[in-house]
């Protein structure tokens, strides 16, 4: 993780080398829409190669899961704020790289209920002991972005087309319970048990695969 945000810092150190031999500029002012959710950019020109922009990004999504025949009902919260630097090969042509930092504020909330009795790590429980789980899963927050992609003029305007991932770091989960019960030993064995099983299904969310459409007003 830490050479990402060593590789996003050079790659910030070239483009700015020649940006003192002439004036940033405003590039364009877009929307776009993919895997990170609904969000807006802004970007200028640091040459004829370099971009820098400005994104915002966020959505939610209602899910239900079951695990360990308990029922989730929840929330994923997509919520990122960053800056993109991109380099294109050619200056009229369309494919550039990309590399980026962002205010990682993804999260994934979640309610849990038992329907009768069932079996956690082993240890079975009443719906009563259960009660009512709060699960929430949270992500590193200040994580790097790597792609590559292509851009399109129309006229006035520019489509935009990438493709990346974003290393938001392992899951963390948090689970708790309303139940009177919840501070009885095996209780409080088998609800660990539960939130492990909840943080292994979700690991695979520490590297978010992201395809994003744009579409841009070009100035």
């Amino acid at each position: 993780m830490r050479h990402l945000f060593i590789a996003t810092a050079l790659l910030g150190a070239i483009a700015l080398a020649p940006v003192s031999a002439q004036a940033v500029e405003p590039d364009f002012v877009g929307l776009r829409a993919g895997t990170l959710g609904y969000g807006a950019e802004f970007g200028v020109k640091l040459s004829p190669h370099f971009t820098l922009r400005a994104i915002a990004n966020g959505a939610s999504f209602g899910y239900d899961d079951t695990s360990d025949d308990i029922r989730y009902d929840g929330d994923l919260k997509l919520a990122s704020y960053g800056a993109q630097l991109d380099y294109r090969f050619s200056e009229t042509g369309p494919l550039y790289v990309t590399a980026g930092v962002y205010k990682n504020d993804n999260k994934v909330v979640a309610t849990g209920r038992a329907n009768g009795t069932v079996t956690v790590g082993g240890v079975p429980l009443t719906e009563a002991q259960v009660g009512t789980l709060n699960g929430r899963a949270k992500f590193d927050d200040a994580v790097p972005y790597l792609g590559i992609g292509a851009r399109w003029p129309v006229g006035a305007v520019e489509i935009n087309l990438e493709a990346g991932a974003y290393f938001q770091g392992r899951p963390r989960v948090t689970l708790t319970s309303d139940s009177i019960y919840a501070d009885m030993p095996e209780v409080q064995t088998a609800l660990e048990t539960e939130r492990q099983s909840l943080e292994d299904d979700i690991r695979d969310f520490k590297t978010y695969p992201v395809v994003e459409l744009g579409l841009r007003y070009k100035f």
